[in-house]
């Protein structure tokens, strides 16, 4: 039985809609799942002198190859198999470098696979992928405009398939833990085919050699709706690697335009992505040994159990992002809000996540915060604190938090007041078209305090990093505006939700207190950078008096109490400190940081820390935030073992959710999100 590292295993893991995981440890034990949970039919076969053994998915009917290893590193996931004399190596890579963004890009994976034995065989190995990657339910055949088409290419040295929905209807889906009903899939090889169930199984039999397997698109129109189709290829080297690409034709819709990914720029199409990974891909994994090899280094001194955190995050955080580039030629960074509610470019899911980007390049950050902006400054946004997110993935096109039809009163623009009718039929415009005034958004649902202050952090944050001013400058009436909106509100904030909505609202909340302290410090600091020493006078002045305020009332207890008008029957992570001690802002003082995590420790049950004394659950994000709180690494330690026992032990096999029980162990909700960026915090501190 191979060691339990994870929940759920990425094997290829590109973007929102190219994401698939193993949910056991054994490859062959079960299918393999879109991050949603949601099964798909992959089987991988291994050929020895005719005689097929299955090391993925699990068709049946097939000999089982033994698994006897199983490792995970930043960008690829191992495991190695053994039948009789031969040895199987495969290595799942996700080529997702922060420092090329070309390469995260390209929509392709790999598979790259060794067979290995003192004796002389014949071999083939194939890998399967059935049409069901295509939609979202088994249900389509009920349905004819969702049949699928496909054909067989030559590329450089190497074919593909090719397989898609017969009707395209790109970005039509924007609906949360759902596939992309459109684009078109590939797989590329030594040889490959488009088939149908009957052949698969004929091969598999032996009764058929590949050779013999149909492969034109007539073949695979004409096999009828009651068989599957598969994509397959099937290499005969000992050596190599079989490539899955997907195009999602459009990437993204931005206030009305249509975007597509950075990779494809300068005119390269997804030919000219497999052509160049199948050229490059020595080099591209030596690339990420290296890039691996130094978060090792860097993370080396919080232990075996936090390096097993890192990986957990990291794929799963980028790939949970799409890279494009707006009308203008910057950067868009934007994520998909999985397993929530589909939003698009939430702000307080960028701000959990931006740790690890802040180690690798800003832009990856300002491409995050550029569509708040954008909304923030057109008609229909007439607050004075920053929007929530930009629409619903994947189409920015206007914030959604917080304005559901059928809720909002006197509103001259929707067009029913049927709440379901309106979402899935889109009868009214896109918000980023409203005129000011429309009262469309309810201002109970904000989080005005969370969102201001969250902008302007990131903001202070890239500044520390790259030294760059030319973006505060571009944003600085937008984000004057927010921090006074802070100064006015943020020390004592009033009943309203944070980045933690599903604990409900919370009036008097200090942790969100200590947000907007730091998020008035870093204005301070963005003023410096803009010769603004006025500015940087007065609201440097603000955040140490917001920053006593709190010190003084936590004095007065053992910790420091949830809210205002609470006492130390109560407590709560106070995670939002964290900037201020990795910006060196110097508001808190030492003694409270320790004070605080003194306190929490033995608060800590078996996989962590709750994240307040409502209830018992927490997030995993905020336990590595208030981690790096800590001065002792002792008690930095506590938290990181905590999280790493989740990952090992849950029962909920799915990619790594940030909010789950700390006692149990079950996750409470979120799938595979990005937020998990923010567990590479502690290297921040570094």
């Amino acid at each position: 039985m191979n060691k339990r590292l994870l929940p759920a295993y990425p094997l290829f893991v590109k973007d929102p809609y190219f994401s698939f995981w193993a949910d056991s440890e054994q490859l062959n034990d079960s299918d393999v799942i879109f991050w949603s949970g949601m099964k798909k039919k992959f089987y991988g076969v291994l050929k020895i002198d005719g005689k097929p053994y299955e090391y993925m998915g699990n068709y049946g009917g097939i000999a089982k190859a033994e698994q006897t290893k199983l490792s995970v590193s930043s960008y690829t996931t191992d495991y190695e198999f053994k039948i009789e004399d031969v040895t199987l190596k495969l290595s799942f890579v996700s080529p997702l470098p922060l420092d090329d963004m070309d390469t995260l890009s390209c929509p392709v994976a790999y598979m790259n696979y060794e067979i290995i034995s003192d004796k002389k065989h014949d071999y083939e190995i194939a890998l399967f992928i059935n049409e069901n990657i295509c939609y979202n339910n088994d249900d389509h055949r009920s349905f004819s405009d969702k049949g699928v088409v496909g054909c067989v290419f030559k590329l450089n040295g190497f074919e593909a398939a090719r397989i898609g929905l017969n009707r395209q209807a790109p970005l039509s889906a924007a609906e949360d833990d759902v596939c992309a009903e459109w684009g078109y899939y590939y797989i590329t090889g030594e040889n490959a085919y488009i088939t149908h169930k009957y052949g698969v199984r004929d091969y598999l039999a032996g009764l058929i050699k590949s050779e013999e397997l149909p492969f034109t698109t007539t073949e695979l129109q004409q096999s009828g709706w009651n068989v599957d189709k598969y994509i397959m290829s099937v290499n005969k080297a000992e050596k190599g690697k079989i490539m899955l690409a997907f195009d999602d034709i459009a990437a993204a819709r931005y206030y009305g335009k249509y975007l597509y990914d950075y990779y494809y720029r300068n005119g390269k199409t997804i030919v000219d992505a497999m052509n160049e990974t199948f050229a490059n891909s020595e080099k591209t994994d030596k690339h990420l040994a290296m890039l691996d090899a130094d978060l090792k280094k860097k993370a080396g001194k919080y232990g075996e159990e936090y390096l097993n955190v890192l990986y957990a995050s990291l794929r799963q955080s980028i790939a949970m992002h799409k890279l494009c580039l707006d009308t203008e030629g910057n950067v868009l960074f934007m994520s998909r809000e999985a397993d929530s509610n589909s939003c698009i470019a939430t702000v307080d899911v960028s701000y959990p996540s931006v740790p690890l980007y802040l180690l690798y390049d800003t832009e990856y950050v300002k491409g995050m915060m550029r569509p708040i902006f954008k909304f923030a400054g057109m008609p229909v946004w007439t607050y004075d604190f920053a929007p929530h997110d930009g629409g619903t993935y994947p189409n920015c096109d206007g914030q959604v938090y917080g304005a559901e039809e059928g809720e909002v009163n006197n509103s001259r623009y929707h067009a029913t007041s049927n709440a379901w009718t309106a979402k899935q039929y889109r009868t009214r415009p896109d918000y980023y078209m409203y005129p000011a005034n429309s009262d469309v958004f309810v201002f109970e649902k904000q989080m005005p305090v969370e969102e201001c202050a969250n902008m302007i952090i990131m903001c202070e944050a890239c500044y520390h990093k790259d030294g760059k001013k030319d973006f505060l400058a571009e944003n600085a009436d937008l984000l004057e505006k927010w921090v006074v909106y802070l100064e006015k509100y943020g020390l004592i904030p009033a009943n309203q939700l944070c980045t933690d909505d599903f604990a409900g609202h919370l009036d008097k909340n200090i942790n969100l207190a200590i947000k907007a302290t730091v998020g008035i410090g870093c204005y301070a600091e963005i003023c410096k950078a803009l010769g603004n020493e006025t500015g940087y006078k007065h609201y440097r002045e603000t955040a140490e008096k917001f920053a006593r305020e709190i010190e003084n009332f936590a004095a007065k207890y053992k910790w420091c109490p949830i809210t205002w008008d609470t006492d130390d029957s109560t407590f709560s992570l106070k995670y939002n400190l964290a900037f201020d001690k990795i910006l060196k802002l110097g508001l808190f003082d030492k003694k409270f940081y320790e004070t605080e995590v003194k306190s929490y420790i033995p608060k800590c049950n078996k996989y962590g820390v709750p994240l307040d004394s409502r209830k018992n659950y927490s997030k995993s994000d905020w336990l590595m935030w208030t981690a790096s709180l800590a001065y002792e690494k002792d008690d930095a330690t506590v938290f990181i073992k905590a999280l790493d026992r989740y990952l090992k032990e849950t029962v909920s096999r799915i990619p790594f959710s940030d909010w789950y029980e700390t006692v149990t162990g079950e996750y409470r909700g979120f799938i595979a999100r990005s937020v998990q960026g923010g567990n590479f915090i502690l290297l921040l501190n570094d």
